[in-house]
This record gives structure tokens, C-alpha cells and sequence, in this order.
């Protein structure tokens, strides 16, 4: 079975409620949503701006300040 017809398969089985959470994530894959807006995109270049000055903690560092 192709992962189409899987995909169809299992959607026959869901419920009306499910079927719509399903619908409407497939909608948002189908979209252009991976495009950032321009203000987005100023955030990322400020936290490139932030990394570059060393301007950040790493995981183990904000693990021990969050047990503080």
C-alpha cells in the first residue's frame, strides 16, 4: 500500500472532530507557511547579531540557571 492510499485508509477511520483537526493541519502543510514575514525576519537578524557577540547561554548553562 502506497503512503497515499495509507493516508486515505487512515482517515476513514477517524471522526467527524478528529477528521477536522486532521483537515485543517493538512491545509497549513499544504500552505506557503513556511515563508517568514519581514518582521520575522528582523528577529532572526537580531538573534544572528546576538549569537555573533556571544550573546547567548548554552543548554547546559540555562539548565543549571533555571534549577538557581
Amino acid at each position: 500500500m502506497g503512503v497515499k492510499e495509507e493516508l486515505h485508509a487512515l482517515v476513514d477511520t477517524l471522526d467527524d472532530e478528529d477528521a477536522g483537526e486532521a483537515l485543517d493541519y493538512l491545509r497549513w502543510l499544504a500552505s506557503d507557511s513556511e515563508t517568514l514575514s519581514e518582521e520575522d525576519m528582523e528577529e532572526v537578524r537580531r538573534g544572528e547579531e546576538e549569537i555573533a557577540r556571544g550573546e547567548y547561554l548554552t543548554l547546559a548553562e540555562l539548565r543549571r540557571a533555571l534549577e538557581e
